[in-house]
């Protein structure tokens, strides 16, 4: 059997930049959970010929119509569209401070279920955990408003995890801020159960067993109790643009 030489004959071929999820587009293009195969196909074929511009101009456009339905429904497709061209209409609107705009733009975003849509809203998501602790007190009012109008993300659960003051990049005292402004949400029961199990009273996170105690409720009211704090806080804020 012949030896197995390095090919000599094109020494500039090894040195080509081999295709990464980076350079490749992989991201953008590659098939997500949520489509179908031929969506796929239409997607891919519409970023990579840009054949889908002109619907997404007609689509920017209906958003500022005085048609309520008419705007919902832009937002909705262009949260299904995917495209980065799509998504970046929905950021603008995301990250402005009218707040009938950014509420369209997560009702779009999470409707659309893209994965650059919801990288969309993680991105806006860090840059509001980092305007909480701004001084300028309407800056941080719509930071707090804006992430609990998404809904979960990873950065609401770091938020959450931050309180206890144990993060390196998210300061303690606006981690347990952002927590108590959150339970603070909640109907009065609810709102007990959450601070004691999120040591928001005394700093200690307390046991179901001990929170039942503290509030006289039964385990399984206090576990019921915590369970629908949670669904309400990570629920996104229901469209409401009338």
């Amino acid at each position: 059997m012949p030896e197995s030489t390095p090919n000599t004959q094109n020494p500039e071929r090894d040195q080509r930049i081999k295709p990464t999820a980076e350079t490749s587009g992989i991201t953008r293009l590659s098939k997500t959970d949520s489509e179908s195969e031929g969506a796929h196909l239409r997607r891919v074929a519409e970023e990579l010929s840009g054949s889908g511009e002109e619907r997404i101009a007609r689509l920017r456009g209906m958003l500022a119509s005085r048609d309520m339905d008419e705007r919902i429904l832009a937002a909705r497709d262009l949260g299904k569209n995917g495209s980065l061209k799509a998504i970046q209409v929905l950021r603008e609107l995301l990250a402005s401070g009218d707040e009938h705009s950014w509420r369209l733009a997560i009702h779009g975003l999470r409707t659309g279920g893209s994965r650059e849509g919801w990288l969309c809203l993680e991105g806006v998501a860090e840059v509001d955990a980092r305007q909480l602790g701004s001084p300028d007190e309407r800056v941080s009012s719509v930071s707090f408003k804006r992430l609990m109008a998404m809904g979960r993300t990873k950065m609401m659960d770091r938020l959450f995890r931050a309180a206890d003051g144990h993060s390196r990049s998210i300061p303690g005292d606006v981690a347990k801020q952002f927590s108590e402004n959150a339970v603070a949400t909640l109907p009065e029961l609810q709102r007990g159960v959450m601070e004691l199990r999120l040591g928001l009273v005394n700093g200690a996170s307390a046991t179901p067993s001990d929170t039942a105690d503290a509030l006289g409720l039964d385990l399984n009211e206090v576990r019921s109790l915590e369970l629908q704090g949670w669904q309400s806080i990570h629920s996104p804020i229901a469209l409401d643009l009338q």
